[in-house]
């Protein structure tokens, strides 16, 4: 496999050429972003923590705004008088979705790879899309699902291969725009902290290089599951995790995290028990629904914000709202589990 990073960006994908070739992405472009960044609840006199609700994208998750850059970058880059473009990149839920999604709104067939765990409910999403599908046995994990993707490839070059774990300006589009839309939102603040989940690593790496330019102290800190987590040793298993963010085993880092100019970044492990627990946990709190992942940033930011003092600011990331099955196994996982808000 290939694990070197290419496409560095000045800036988040120009969507111009995109949005002219097919205006039918005007309405998804015009709701894209700009989501509100709310107060969530904290631990007492430690900081305060605000979510960015990415939730609030046009198909539901923040996969929507990297799905898109990336879209329109091919799209820049491709010479349609040389034939169709037909997209295809590694996904084991939301960026495949979105990819699916923005392929049937502008006809560009898109062929997705992924887990043969992946829920039924996806699987059918991206058929009901019109997309390609290869399933890869889940006991290979992230890296069976990235080799796969690069071997079809290499057979068919008419395929353009996103790369979404690899492709800077998955990382851009977070610098450049959902960072930037936070410092906008902080009002001339800064944020004392910054916590995401650890997928691709572009949230967590992009909005990182947008905060710190107000605070070169910024704390940062990933959220990573228990079962595997970031840089472990361990090879791939079949445990449940929360969706959306897991280590690739056997050492193996995701490349985005390695180029962050950060020394011994902290990880916080949150287990799919712990996190579907914190999804009812704060849906009971607060009345606002959140994923897995969501949950696990939560108490990842109030691990942090615990070691913070109350005039400091975390700012973490909730990726989707995740569903009503999930939160209903959080409620018995809830009532063994330590709750997050004590």
């Amino acid at each position: 496999m290939n694990f070197a990073l290419y496409n560095p960006q000045n800036g988040a994908p120009n969507p111009e050429k995109a949005l002219r070739m097919f205006p039918q992405l005007s309405e998804f472009h015009q709701h894209l972003g700009q989501t509100p960044l709310m107060p969530v609840p904290g631990p007492k006199g430690g900081a305060r923590i605000l979510a960015k609700c990415e939730f609030e994208n046009p198909f539901g998750s923040v996969k929507d705004r990297a799905a898109f850059g990336l879209f329109c970058d091919a799209i820049n880059q491709h010479d349609f008088s040389q034939g169709q473009l037909k997209l295809l990149d590694a996904s084991g839920g939301n960026m495949g979705r979105a990819l699916a999604m923005l392929g049937k709104l502008c006809d560009i067939p898109v062929h997705l790879v992924v887990p043969d765990s992946s829920p039924d409910t996806l699987i059918k999403a991206l058929y009901d899309a019109r997309a390609d599908v290869t399933l890869v046995d889940r006991q290979h994990f992230l890296l069976g699902l990235i080799a796969r993707a690069q071997d079809i490839a290499r057979r068919d070059p008419g395929w353009t291969l996103l790369s979404q774990h690899l492709n800077l300006a998955n990382v851009a589009v977070h610098q450049y725009q959902t960072g930037q839309e936070i410092r906008q939102q902080l009002h001339g603040g800064k944020a004392d902290g910054w916590v995401a989940a650890v997928g691709t690593g572009g949230t967590l790496s992009g909005v990182y290089a947008a905060l710190v330019q107000d605070n070169p102290s910024l704390k940062v800190q990933g959220t990573t599951p228990w079962e595997l987590p970031f840089g472990t040793m361990a090879p791939p298993n079949g445990k449940n995790k929360f969706a959306g963010a897991g280590g690739m085993g056997f050492g193996f880092r995701q490349p985005f995290i390695t180029r962050m100019p950060v020394d011994d970044l902290p990880f916080f492990k949150v287990s799919w028990e712990d996190a579907l627990a914190a999804m009812f946990e704060f849906h009971q709190l607060t009345g606002v629904r959140i994923g897995a992942s969501s949950a696990a940033n939560w108490k990842s930011a109030y691990h942090l914000a615990r070691s913070m003092g109350p005039h400091e600011l975390v700012v973490t990331l909730f990726a989707d709202a995740g569903s009503d099955s999930d939160r209903e196994t959080g409620q018995e996982f809830f009532n063994c589990n330590e709750p997050v808000h004590s």
